[in-house]
């Protein structure tokens, strides 16, 4: 019987510990603002940084440009810095 519940606790922590593979961001909060900006900086107008929060594997950056009354949140991946998903609304 204890080797069955040393069996089971070993199998247990072996999944535990490949499940949390969770990787440190490769580029930094600062690197995702300016991944942002980059994108949306035109012509007209500014473009400024309203937030910036980390989730799961992405920064969320709410940005706005009041200069084309345009605004919106990019979801921007923490290992490669590729925006994976946009939203913006224009006036």
């Amino acid at each position: 019987m204890k080797r069955i519940v040393l069996a089971f606790s070993l199998l247990l922590i072996l999944v535990m510990s490949g499940c949390n593979n969770f990787s440190e961001p490769k580029i930094s909060e600062d690197e995702a603002k300016s991944i942002v900006l980059k994108k949306h900086t035109k012509h007209i107008g500014k473009v400024e940084i309203i937030s910036v929060s980390h989730k799961g594997k992405e920064y969320i950056v709410k940005w706005k440009n009041k200069g084309n009354c345009e605004n919106g949140t990019d979801y921007v991946n923490d290992q490669n810095g590729e925006i994976t998903k946009g939203e913006a609304t224009i006036c």
